[in-house]
């Protein structure tokens, strides 16, 4: 099976969430994609839905189905969000920003009654770190934040190789917001809640790509169909 069908598979449970009425965040990256395909497909079910995006990216592809995405600040809340993720640990922590949405993403997590991360079972790892862990920054003095990053990562036993994201052409990928990302290639993080505190103390930090605490569960596809994995 491959690895998209299996993002069909985790897209398909997250669809069954879905009902008449609700106003609905969508992430952004390839298994959110499949999700709205599938949506887009359900012609009565979307017409009656408000929708709120976490970028341009998905804005764009959402109106391939008559979707149209309206602004974050027109929702005090939002029922819920679906999203995608580049790791999600047995803890229920996330590395997410492998698309540069992270800080968007994380404004709708923080304003959804309900967060569904959809998955294939190749983003379920035992410790987060494989994939590299994006820092979106000001677009401001980048080689004086990767040294204070580097002095917080050694706080906690950290030594990555940290790389400025770029595009095919070699110039920086900015965000939506106009920011630019770091990526840190940790391997593992031993305690993420630890080197989370310790990015987001640099002042020209915005936010970084751990996403914890966040999940009660997760919707993984796999080759049987899909599961809904609960963490303590």
């Amino acid at each position: 099976m491959t690895t998209q069908q299996k993002k069909i598979n985790a897209a398909k449970m997250a669809l069954k969430r879905i009902r008449p009425g609700m106003c609905v965040g969508l992430g952004t990256g390839s298994t959110t994609n499949e999700f709205i395909n599938l949506l887009g497909q359900e012609k009565q079910l979307l017409k009656t839905l408000r929708y709120a995006s976490s970028s341009i990216q998905t804005e764009i592809f959402a109106k391939n189905y008559s979707i149209i995405c309206e602004d974050i600040d027109q929702f005090d809340q939002l029922d819920l969000t679906v999203d995608g993720a580049d790791e999600v640990s047995r803890y229920g922590d996330m590395i997410k920003g492998g698309g540069g949405a992270l800080l968007r993403e994380k404004m709708l997590a923080s304003i959804s009654k309900d967060y569904l991360i959809i998955v294939d079972d190749t983003k379920m790892v035992e410790y987060l770190g494989k994939f590299p862990l994006p820092v979106e920054i000001i677009n401001f003095s980048p080689n004086t934040t990767i040294n204070l990053l580097k002095r917080a990562f050694k706080k906690c036993n950290l030594d990555p190789e940290i790389v400025m994201r770029v595009n095919s052409d070699g110039s920086n990928v900015i965000t939506d917001g106009g920011n630019i990302i770091l990526d840190c290639h940790c391997e593992e993080i031993s305690d993420p809640n630890l080197l989370k505190e310790k990015i987001e103390e640099i002042p020209n930090v915005i936010t970084s790509g751990l996403f914890l605490n966040m999940l009660n569960s997760v919707f993984v596809g796999n080759e049987e169909g899909s599961t809904e994995v609960f963490f303590e």
